[in-house]
């Protein structure tokens, strides 16, 4: 079945870390970084931990890429809101907008295409929706 555009670019950004990965894994003799050594580390925290489950390191990486997507987000989201629709109330709804469509991908799109669990959703949405909320809060 085809994605589409809309559905690529979405894989995308989801395995950008995936493939960047810069940690290097010994597999069958040779030492890999990126996909490679990233999938080996999943397999391995799986096997451990159970389906579902990255561990502490592995989550720590991912959580690094969820800070700088939210930060960039609020660039973005500012430098539309203040210069485009010229008002502060504008980026307060591009944010809250944003929030409602990170909620969506992380409590139900994530837990019914990758069964991402529940303590994964909560964590990855307080990192997404805690600086922007701090942002918010900044700006008063």
């Amino acid at each position: 079945m085809k994605k589409g555009r809309i559905g690529d670019l979405y894989h995308a950004f989801v395995v950008f870390p995936d493939t960047v990965y810069p940690f290097k894994t010994n597999i069958a003799g040779e030492w890999v970084r990126g996909i490679r050594s990233y999938n080996a580390a999943v397999r391995r925290y799986q096997r451990k931990y159970g389906i579902g489950r990255y561990g502490y390191k592995l989550a720590a990486y991912r959580q690094v890429f969820h800070l700088a997507g939210s930060l960039l987000l609020i660039y973005v989201a500012t430098l539309f809101a203040l210069d485009f629709l010229g008002s502060r109330a504008a980026l307060v709804i591009v944010l809250l907008l944003a929030t409602v469509s990170i909620s969506y991908q992380e409590f139900f799109f994530q837990r019914r295409r990758y069964r991402q669990h529940w303590a994964k959703a909560v964590t990855d949405w307080f990192v997404w929706c805690a600086p922007m909320g701090a942002y918010l809060l900044l700006l008063r």
